[in-house]
């Protein structure tokens, strides 16, 4: 995993690109960063409480937030782990508010999970997340946070993953073995 943090050579915005049944947690934890950090999770399909135990036996760890969407539970039986719940999948305002405030409260370094993309356009048209994840990866960017963001490649056409895929520093694709691309390869 130490090989994938180093090809993508400190990018920002990382798009997950994991198959499915494939969850890809020993990626995405290699994407949670080491040492001291603050790790927030924004879960569509997972429960906070499974996002929490994800790290919870990771070292260095200041703060561990959860924000879920839709009927995910927030409910967690964690000490100090800040949880928050947009009720409606489709309130991407409420949303975006509750990542800048966590990324705008949080000393560095804030490491974001975004899970899933996949589950984020089931309710909402692709224009509205393209303009959401532009927002938001500048947010992310703007805090000095790194971020990943799942999305199952198979569920969508070439061209919405082309074009979500633009607004990333990089893509980590699980497909078939694990392939790295940076911005320069992207753009290339």
């Amino acid at each position: 995993m130490a090989d994938i943090i180093g090809q993508l050579d400190g990018a920002t915005n990382v798009l997950l690109k994991v198959p499915p049944l494939d969850e890809g947690r020993d990626v995405c934890a290699s994407l949670l960063g080491d040492g001291e950090r603050n790790v927030l999770f924004v879960s569509f399909t997972r429960q906070a409480a499974a996002c929490v135990d994800q790290v919870a036996d990771e070292p260095g760890l200041r703060t561990v937030g959860v924000i879920t969407v839709g009927d995910t539970s927030a409910a967690v039986d964690y000490e100090g782990v800040v949880t928050e719940n947009v009720s409606s999948a489709s309130d991407l305002t409420g949303l975006g508010i509750q990542i800048g405030k966590f990324l705008s409260e949080w000393d560095d370094p804030v490491f974001v999970c975004f899970e899933s993309l996949t589950a984020m356009l089931q309710y909402v048209d692709y224009e509205t997340a393209y303009e959401f994840l532009h927002a938001i990866t500048g947010q992310v960017h703007a805090a000095g946070a790194r971020a990943h963001f799942h999305v199952d490649p198979s569920a969508h056409d070439d061209q919405k993953i082309a074009g979500i895929a633009s607004l990333f520093d990089a893509t980590v694709s699980l497909e078939d073995g694990v392939e790295v691309r940076t911005r320069a390869l992207l753009e290339g």
